[in-house]
């Protein structure tokens, strides 16, 4: 019993000690909570010390949404995490992304917030206002930390207050609790922080920004609300069974309950109402009247292109960003070729970087998802089926000398695939290959842009044959342009990571209305996917499915089934590459089918002996994805000193 006190001390006096490290606010580091709270000041930077246990979003290696995802195709020896996992699996003798102890641990950042909410009435120099907001902020953060080990492990233990020192080893073996439980929880620990929290961070964007205010915290009151309502947790037999050594049921047992989409429409409706209210909206590239920034010499093919990357490169004039993430560059190294081109095609100069490394690389499973021009699959678009485009889409363009309508996103006289052909705005903005036009690295003329050659290139492929262009704003640079040769560097620009947007908030509303109103009678569930679409410069759906769509499709959006197809997709092509594609797979139970027989695809860079071999389809690794998948592993060892956690099932 000595021995579980003495770990429970060293447990609860760590986020102290880092805190103090962190703060250096103590001689010869020497950590006490009366002078880690002794002033306003000590106690702000402990403040942010809570924030520094918020997981990294922005981080795809450590980010669970893209590494147990069919979005990434990386490669196994930069990109071990994403391979390993679902290549192989995870593990519980040493879990990968391990947030339950890991070196980011949630629960150590709960300690840190019961901590703070602990001490904060004893700061002596402290306004009464500002106390009642940095409570606020604690209490969400330990309702987000909570919120983020649920969506990982499902059940979790709810850490309230922190233990005493003196609590005995009874008390100190936790339980998980039941799935309902920890949602209820989660959602009144946010609903208890919102009076308190600012609606907005006017005239102190700069300085404040990343940090929560009233309507982030309500959006992602409704993330949780939609998740919990979702397949994998709602009506979900596969964990019936799935109890704790008190014979508790850890998931909720029974049929779907319809109560849970509605409690969730609720939550998504006032969270859009706060957002809208604090001046939220769709982002637009140039505005609204949309007028070119100065300098830039584009046109509209290049406008939307532009867009997708740029609600990440934009920070203060991003009126989409709900909550953010802020100074994000390291995506950007990993996703810009090595080496591009200007000029005509045959040309041998290049303009690249040493400090780009293309490792981390887009599936061909995510690039057949985005849309035809048309607004729908390509599979479904009467054009694409009826002119052979979808048959032959892997082969040759035979037509590329003389096409003139794609120059502004395909060099022109280079032969690429049919494939990049004929595809929606945020196809070019989200996605490069070879042959792809790419605006930006200094350059401002749509009729001068930099060009990707990637098939036989003696440079570093990105293993599928895809760049990730959401993540490189075209206002990142190349330095000094140097050709023939590799330059020296690169000049980033400082752009954040939204972890929760308008987009994402309007199709979780749609999609919540949809389940709760199986006629779809609704109009609010077209009016807000049609908002996404618009502003990416597509049609609506019912225009666009009644209008380009097969015959047997016409009517898909008129029913309940058709209309959740349709919903998935546009957030799995609105959110590609964010973080959400791994987590919305998952609570859709969908990624069995996507991974159990499945695999990871892409073009065959390595035999690059022709330009055909290059365009075919090729299995980079196959997968393994299991039933135990679906919810992460709890380390074994955790288990062995606490006797009354139970590991999640098949693990």
């Amino acid at each position: 019993m000595k021995k579980i006190k003495y770990i429970l001390i060293v447990a609860l006096m760590l986020p102290i000690i880092n805190a103090c490290n962190y703060l250096d606010v103590v001689p010869d580091n020497i950590a006490t909570i009366d002078n880690v709270f002794r002033d306003r000041n000590s106690a702000e930077s402990y403040l942010y010390t809570c924030y520094s246990f918020m997981p990294a979003h922005n981080n795809t290696q450590a980010n669970p949404g893209n590494m147990l995802s069919d979005e990434f195709a990386n490669n196994k020896l930069n990109w071990a995490t994403n391979r390993t996992i679902t290549e192989t699996g995870n593990n519980a003798s040493n879990p990968m992304i391990n947030y339950w102890d890991g070196s980011k641990s949630m629960f150590t950042g709960i300690r840190c917030c019961n901590l703070f909410l602990e001490q904060i009435d004893n700061i002596p120099d402290i306004s009464a206002e500002e106390a009642l907001r940095w409570k606020a902020e604690a209490n969400f953060l330990k309702a987000y930390y909570h919120w983020y080990l649920f969506s990982l492990y499902g059940p979790i233990p709810i850490i309230d207050n922190n233990l005493s020192i003196n609590a005995s080893a009874d008390d100190m073996k936790v339980y998980r609790e039941p799935v309902d439980k920890v949602v209820d929880y989660i959602v009144a620990t946010i609903d208890a922080a919102l009076p308190d929290l600012p609606s907005d961070l006017t005239g102190k964007e700069l300085t404040e920004i990343g940090r929560i205010t009233r309507p982030a915290a309500m959006a992602i009151k409704a993330r949780v609300l939609v998740t919990a309502a979702s397949p994998l947790f709602n009506g979900n037999a596969d964990y019936n069974t799935f109890k704790d050594n008190r014979g508790l049921n850890l998931f909720p047992t029974g049929d779907a309950k319809i109560e849970k989409w509605q409690r969730a429409a609720t939550a998504c409706k006032e969270a859009i109402d706060a957002c809208e209210a604090s001046g939220l909206g769709l982002y637009h590239f140039g505005g609204v009247p949309y007028s070119a920034p100065a300098g830039l010499k584009i046109n509209d093919s290049i406008r939307y292109e532009i867009q997708p990357a740029m609600i990440f490169g934009e920070i203060t004039a991003n009126n989409e960003a709900i909550w953010l993430q802020t100074n994000v560059t390291a995506g950007q190294s990993t996703n810009i070729p090595q080496a591009l081109f200007t000029g005509i095609v045959s040309s041998t100069t290049l303009y690249g970087a040493s400090n780009a490394y293309p490792w981390e690389s887009p599936s061909l499973n995510s690039a057949e998802l985005f849309y035809s021009k048309d607004g729908v699959p390509i599979d479904e678009d009467s054009a694409w089926v009826n002119n052979g485009w979808f048959n032959d889409r892997f082969k040759v363009d035979p037509n590329y000398l003389t096409r003139q309508d794609h120059r502004f996103y395909i060099k022109q006289g280079y032969q690429t695939a049919i494939f990049h052909l004929n595809r929606e705005s945020r196809y070019y903005g989200s996605l490069g290959f070879d042959g792809a036009n790419w605006f930006g690295f200094g350059v401002t003329d749509v009729n001068n842009q930099y060009f990707v050659k990637d098939f036989n290139g003696s440079y570093t492929n990105p293993l599928s044959g895809f760049y990730n262009r959401k993540f490189v704003p075209y206002k990142t640079v190349m330095d000094a342009k140097t050709p023939g040769s590799i330059q020296n560097g690169i000049t980033y620009w400082s752009n954040s990571f939204p972890i929760m947007r308008m987009a994402d908030l309007y199709l979780l509303y749609a999609e919540a209305l949809n389940e709760v109103d199986p006629s779809t009678t609704n109009p609010d569930i077209l009016k807000y996917v049609d908002m996404v679409r618009e502003r990416a410069n597509l049609k609506g759906v019912a225009y666009s499915w009644n209008t380009f769509a097969l015959p047997i499709y016409k009517n898909k959006y008129a029913n309940q089934a058709g209309m959740r197809q349709i919903i998935q997709r546009e957030r799995m092509i609105e959110l590609a590459f964010e973080g959400q594609g791994g987590f919305d797979r998952r609570r859709w139970k969908m990624m069995d089918k996507l991974l159990a027989k499945g695999t990871i695809r892409g073009f065959a860079t390595v035999k690059n002996e022709t330009l055909e071999s290059y365009l075919t389809p090729d299995v980079l690794w196959a997968t393994d994805f299991k039933f135990r998948d679906y919810f992460w592993p709890i380390k074994t060892s955790n288990l062995q000193v606490n006797t009354n956690l139970v590991q999640n099932p098949g693990w």
